[in-house]
C-alpha cells in the first residue's frame, strides 16, 4: 500500500477487531475495522501468521506466511510441540533456561527451535493457567510472553508472576502482535517484539537483557605452569571454545570479576592462594554461583579433598586426561550450532 504509512507504535492495533488508527483516515475511508483481523483469523486456522512493515509517508507492506505442510502434517506438528515441556531441551549450567508463554502450534515451534538452535533450554507454556503454575515452580533466566492466550490475558498473567514466586524480577520479552507497550509500563518489560519477529530481533533483545548461552563466553584456564596453560589455550581454541588465563588464584578472581567465564579449568596446587581457596571465595562471587568449574590437577586427591570438591566441582579430571577433560567442558557448556566439531568450526559456520 502506497498510502500514508503507520507509526510504530499503531502498527499492534491493526490486527485488532474494530480498530481504526486515525478518525480523519476512516471518514475518507470508510470501513468497519474488521478486514485485517478476519485476515489474521483466517490465515492462522491454516497454521500461518500474518504481518506489517511500514514507513510513515511513504506507505506499507502487509504479509501472510503459510507453511508448505499437508493438513495432517501440520496436525502433527503442532501435536509434537504442545507436548515439548515432557521433553525440554538440554539443560546445563551453560544454558539458561527460558519459559516460552506461546499458545499458536507455529509460532510456538519456531520460538523453540530457534532458541534450542541459539544455545538456550527451553520450557513452554501454551495457557495462562499453565504459565502461571510452572513459573511458581521455579526461577527461569528469561520469559517470553504472547499477550493473546486463550484463558487468560497476557498482562494478567505478568501480574500474577511479578506478584510472587521465583520471577519476580526475571527478564520479560514481550512477543505479540498487540504492542501496546504503555499498557505494562507498571511491569518491569525488557523488551518489546511485535510479529513476525526475525531469530536476530529476538536473539539481540535476549543478548541485552544478558541472557547469553556461555559458549559465546571465554573459558577462563587458572595455573601457575605457563605451558600448562599454553596447551590448555591450543586444545579449547581447536574445538572451537575461547579462552582466558591467569596464572595465580588472586589472578582467577580478578579476571573472572571483569568478564564472566563460560566455565574454569582450575588447578589446584598453586603458590598462594590454592585452587580449594579459589573455589570456596568464586562460589560466593555473582560469576561465580554458577560456573562450572572443571578441576584438573596432578594432586593426589585424599577422601577428604574429594568430599571438599564434590561441594564445589562439576567435575576432577588428573593432568594427561585431556580428552576426558574436554569431554566434560563439553557436557557442561555445549558448543553453539556454528561451532561443534572437533578440530575447528563447522564447515558453513
Amino acid at each position: 500500500d502506497t498510502g500514508v504509512g503507520i507509526r510504530p507504535e499503531d502498527l499492534g492495533r491493526l490486527f485488532v477487531e474494530f480498530q481504526q488508527l486515525d478518525a480523519s483516515a476512516s471518514k475518507a475511508h470508510a470501513g468497519t475495522g474488521l478486514g485485517l483481523a478476519l485476515t489474521k483469523r483466517i490465515v492462522e486456522a491454516q497454521e500461518g501468521r500474518v504481518g506489517v512493515s511500514s514507513v510513515v509517508g511513504q506507505g506499507s507492506v502487509f504479509h501472510a506466511v503459510l507453511p508448505r505442510l499437508a493438513r495432517a502434517a501440520a496436525v502433527e506438528t503442532a501435536a509434537a510441540v504442545e507436548t515439548a515441556p515432557a521433553a525440554p531441551s538440554p539443560r546445563g549450567p551453560g544454558r539458561p533456561t527460558l519459559l516460552v508463554i506461546e499458545d499458536d502450534g507455529w509460532e510456538l515451534g519456531w520460538l523453540a527451535k530457534t532458541l534450542s538452535s541459539a544455545g538456550y533450554s527451553v520450557e513452554v507454556a501454551t495457557t495462562g493457567k499453565e504459565a502461571i503454575i510452572k513459573s511458581g515452580r521455579r526461577a527461569y533466566d528469561g520469559i517470553t510472553l504472547d499477550l493473546l492466550l486463550p484463558d487468560m490475558g497476557g498482562w494478567d498473567v505478568l501480574k500474577a508472576i511479578r506478584a510472587r514466586g521465583p520471577n519476580q524480577t526475571t527478564p520479560v520479552v514481550v512477543v505479540t502482535v498487540v504492542v501496546e507497550k504503555g499498557v505494562g509500563a507498571g511491569y518491569a518489560i525488557h523488551d518489546y517484539l511485535a510479529k513476525p519477529v526475525r531469530s536476530e530481533e529476538l536473539l539481540a533483545s535476549l543478548h541485552a537483557a544478558g541472557l547469553r548461552p556461555s559458549a559465546g563466553r571465554p573459558v577462563l584456564v587458572i595455573d601457575d605452569d605457563p605451558q600448562a596453560r599454553r596447551l590448555m589455550e591450543t586444545m579449547l581454541q581447536a574445538i572451537g571454545y575461547s579462552s582466558m588465563e591467569a596464572a595465580s588464584a588472586e589472578e582467577g578472581l580478578a579476571v573472572a570479576a571483569r568478564e564472566a567465564p563460560a566455565a574454569v579449568i582450575l588447578d589446584l596446587s598453586m603458590p598462594g592462594m590454592d585452587g580449594f581457596e579459589f573455589l570456596e571465595h568464586f562460589r560466593g562471587t555473582a560469576a561465580g554461583r554458577n560456573t562450572p568449574v572443571i578441576v584438573w590437577t596432578v594432586k593426589d586427591l585424599t577422601a577428604v579433598d574429594h568430599g571438599r570438591l564434590a561441594a564445589w566441582a562439576q567435575a576432577v579430571v588428573q593432568k594427561g586426561g585431556t580428552e576426558r577433560l574436554l569431554e566434560e567442558l563439553r557436557a557442561h557448556v555445549p558448543l553453539g550450532p556454528d561451532r561443534d566439531g572437533v578440530g575447528g568450526a563447522a564447515e558453513g559456520s
